[in-house]
C-alpha cells in the first residue's frame, strides 16, 4: 500500500513511534476500509479509505484532524495495516498494548481482597510520595478548599510549562509532545475529579490560569498538542457554564476583562465560550451593553493594526446581540442606517428589510454595497449571495440567475454548491447549452479548478485532459478510479513520464521506496507490467550507482 509520500515526514515518524509502542488496537480490514483505535493518554478511533487496495484518504478522530489532511495516529494505523500484511517472520516485534480496562479490573479485584488496614497502609505510602495523587484524594473525599488548594493546582499547570520548556522558554518538537501528553493527563486525572464532585469554582480558576499560559507560550506544536488541549478543555468549561450551582457571573466578568486585552490563541475560544453561553435575559443585556462598548472603542482606534478585523467581530457580535435582545425596529434601524458605509452592516440590514418585507430597499442596499466594495472580494462574494437570495425571494427569475452567473465566473468561481443551483434553476434540455458558455467563462479565471465540476457532470473526457496536464501525480491519484475504466492508457503514459521525471534526482531511501510503490500501482493496469520492466530496465542503465534505489527495485514484486 504506497501511502508514506502522503504524510509529511515528521508526522510519519511520528506515527511509527506510535505502532512501535503497540498503540494501535482494534484494527479491521475491509476491502474499501480499515478502522481502528489508537490509545494513550485520549483514546482516537481513526477510518482509512481504501481504492483498489490503496491508500485513498482516511480521518481521525483527533483535534489536529480538524485542520490538517493526514495526522500521527492515522499513520500509526496505516504502519500497523503493513506489518498485517507480512508474514509472522517478518513483522516488527512491538510492545503489547497496554489494557485500561484490564488493569481497572486487576485494580478492583486486588482491592476487594484486601483488608481495611492494607488499603489504609498502601494510601498512606503512596499518597506520602505523590502531592498530586493527594489532591486527588481530597478531591475524592470532599475534602478540598479553594483557598488552600487553588496554590497547588495552578503550581502543577506552571510546571507543565516549565519542565517542558528549555532555558530561553521555548517548548522545542520533541518536548511538545511530553507537554501535550502531560497536559492532558493533568485534565483528565485532576480537574474533571473536581468537576465530579462540583468544584466549579476551582475548575475555573484552573482553567483561566491554563489558558492565560497557553496564549503566552513559545512552543513548536507541529502535531497540534495546543489544539488538542483546548479541545480537551471544551467539556470542562461547558460543565462550569452550564451547571444550575456554579458561578457563572465569576466567568462572565472573566472573559469580557480578558477580551478586551491583546490576545494570542486564545482569544477565539475566550469569545466563543462568551457568545455561546450566558443566555438568561440579564447576561443578554449584559452582552449587548458590553459588545456596543467594545465597539465604540474599537472605533474610536482606527490606527490599530488589526483594526478591520477587529471592527468586523464586534459589529457582528453587537447586531447579534440585538436581536437577541429584541431591540426595537426604530433603534435598530436608526444604529444601520448611520453604520451603512460598514458592509457587515449592509448584510445585517437587507436580511432585516427582507424579514420585514422590504425586499426593494433590501435589494438597493445590497447593489448599492458591491459598488463600495469592488476590492474586497471576500464581501463581493457575501453581498452577491444575499443579493441572488433577494432576487429568488422576489421571484424576479432573470436576476437571480444573472446574480448566480457572476458567483459563479467571479467572486466564487466553480463553486460546486452554486453550480448546481443555477443548474437547478434550467430545465434540462435548455441546461448542457448554458453548461457550455458557462464552464467557459469559469475558466477564464486563473488557477481555477474546473475538475469537481467535471465530476459532478460527468464529463469524463475534459477531466482527463485537465488530470494529464496538471503536475505531479496528485490528480491522477484523486481520479483515477473514474477515469481507469475508460483510458487506462492515458494514464499509464501520465504515471510513465511523472515516475520518470521524479527520478532524475537523487533521494534517499524513502524516496525510492516511493518510486517502487508507484510502479507497484502500475501493475495494475492492463499495459503496466511491459511498461514498468521497461522504466526498470532504462533506471538500471541511468543509475547504476544508487544502490538503494537499485536494491529497492529488486524488491518488486512482478
Amino acid at each position: 500500500m504506497d501511502w508514506e509520500d502522503y504524510f509529511p515526514t515528521a508526522i510519519a515518524e511520528r506515527g511509527y513511534d506510535y505502532y512501535l509502542q503497540g498503540y494501535v488496537t482494534d484494527l479491521k480490514r475491509t476491502k474499501t476500509q480499515i478502522t481502528a483505535m489508537v490509545t494513550g493518554t485520549q483514546d482516537y478511533g481513526v477510518v482509512i479509505d481504501l481504492a483498489n487496495g490503496d491508500f485513498h484518504g482516511g480521518a481521525c478522530e483527533c483535534p489536529y484532524d480538524n485542520s490538517h489532511p493526514y495526522c500521527k495516529h492515522m499513520a500509526a494505523v496505516l504502519y500497523q495495516a503493513m506489518a498485517a500484511d507480512k508474514p509472522a517472520s517478518q513483522q516488527q516485534v512491538s510492545k503489547a498494548p497496554t489494557s485500561f480496562d484490564s488493569l481497572e479490573q486487576t485494580a478492583t479485584k486486588l482491592v476487594e481482597r484486601a483488608t481495611d488496614r492494607q488499603v489504609r497502609d498502601f494510601l498512606s505510602v503512596v499518597l506520602a510520595h505523590d502531592k498530586h495523587l493527594v489532591q486527588l484524594f481530597r478531591t475524592v473525599m470532599g475534602e478540598t478548599n479553594v483557598v488552600t488548594d487553588l496554590p497547588e493546582y495552578l503550581a502543577s499547570v506552571d510546571d507543565l510549562f516549565d519542565t517542558n520548556a528549555d532555558g530561553g522558554g521555548f517548548i522545542d518538537y520533541d518536548a511538545a509532545t511530553d507537554f501535550g501528553d502531560e497536559a492532558l493527563t493533568l485534565l483528565k486525572e485532576e480537574v474533571q475529579p473536581l468537576v465530579d464532585h462540583g468544584e466549579y469554582g476551582l475548575v475555573f480558576q484552573i482553567l483561566a490560569h491554563l489558558m492565560l499560559k497557553i496564549d503566552h507560550v513559545d512552543i513548536d506544536d507541529s502535531d497540534g498538542e495546543i489544539m488538542m488541549i483546548m479541545s480537551a478543555s471544551d467539556d470542562l468549561w461547558e460543565a462550569v457554564l452550564t451547571k444550575a450551582d456554579a458561578d457563572v457571573q465569576q466567568v462572565f466578568d472573566w472573559l469580557c476583562k480578558q477580551l478586551t486585552k491583546s490576545l494570542n490563541i486564545i482569544e477565539d475560544t475566550l469569545d466563543d465560550l462568551l457568545f455561546t453561553y450566558f443566555k438568561t435575559p440579564a447576561f443578554i443585556d449584559a452582552k449587548l451593553v458590553y459588545t456596543a462598548k467594545r465597539f465604540r472603542a474599537v472605533q474610536k482606534h482606527p490606527d490599530l493594526w488589526d483594526y478591520d478585523w477587529q471592527i468586523k467581530k464586534w459589529l457582528k457580535h453587537y447586531l447579534q446581540m440585538m436581536s437577541a435582545a429584541h431591540v426595537p425596529d426604530k433603534q435598530i434601524i436608526k444604529f444601520c442606517g448611520a453604520n451603512l458605509a460598514i458592509p457587515q452592516v449592509r448584510l445585517f440590514y437587507s436580511q432585516f428589510c427582507l424579514q420585514h418585507q422590504d425586499e426593494a430597499h433590501a435589494v438597493q442596499l445590497l447593489k448599492d454595497g458591491k459598488k463600495l466594495v469592488t476590492d474586497d472580494p471576500s464581501m463581493l462574494a457575501k453581498l452577491s449571495r444575499q443579493l441572488k437570495d433577494a432576487y429568488q425571494q422576489l421571484g424576479e427569475q432573470q436576476l437571480y440567475r444573472q446574480e448566480l452567473w457572476q458567483l459563479l465566473t467571479e467572486y466564487a468561481p466553480a463553486e460546486e454548491m452554486l453550480f448546481s443551483e443555477l443548474k437547478q434553476s434550467y430545465p434540462t434540455t435548455d441546461w448542457p447549452a448554458v453548461r457550455e458558455q458557462l464552464l467557459t467563462a469559469i475558466a477564464k479565471n486563473s488557477n481555477v479548478d474546473l475538475k469537481p465540476l467535471y465530476v459532478q457532470e460527468n464529463l469524463l473526457n475534459p477531466l482527463l485532459k485537465a488530470v494529464v496536464a496538471a503536475d505531479g501525480l496528485w490528480d491522477l491519484r484523486i481520479y483515477e478510479p473514474l477515469l481507469k475504466p475508460r483510458f487506462s492508457d492515458l494514464l499509464l503514459a501520465k504515471y510513465d513520464h511523472e515516475v520518470r521525471k521524479m527520478a532524475t534526482t537523487t533521494g534517499t531511501r524513502r524516496k525510492y521506496q516511493q518510486l517502487v510503490g508507484i510502479l507497484k500501482r502500475m501493475l495494475a493496469y492492463p499495459a503496466g507490467k511491459s511498461t514498468v520492466q521497461a522504466i526498470v530496465h532504462d533506471w538500471q542503465q541511468q543509475y547504476p550507482r544508487r544502490s538503494a534505489m537499485m536494491d529497492e527495485l529488486s524488491r518488486l514484486n512482478w
